[in-house]
């Protein structure tokens, strides 16, 4: 079994696109060029940025994580139905 570090290791390596932007997102947060908002689903103020286009890293949906995780869900559902 692979350890925890390395699956996130792999999956960097497979998805630069996207450890760019949650890098840039994070910078953006610290910087107070992003304020959190609470949960777009439930209105949870613990609520994490979903991005749908890894390009634009300011531009996300908050999700908390109960939401963000079935909504990661809804996406692979529909992945695989048109695939």
């Amino acid at each position: 079994m692979t350890s925890k570090w390395a699956r996130q290791a792999k999956w960097r390596e497979r998805n630069p696109e996207k450890v760019w932007c949650h890098g840039a997102f994070k910078s953006a947060l610290r910087r107070g060029l992003i304020n959190p908002q609470p949960c777009a689903v439930c209105g949870d103020v613990r609520a994490e940025g979903h991005h749908y286009d890894y390009s634009r890293p300011a531009n996300v949906i908050w999700l908390c994580r109960k939401c963000h995780k079935a909504e990661h869900r809804r996406l692979r559902a529909v992945e695989a139905r048109h695939a």
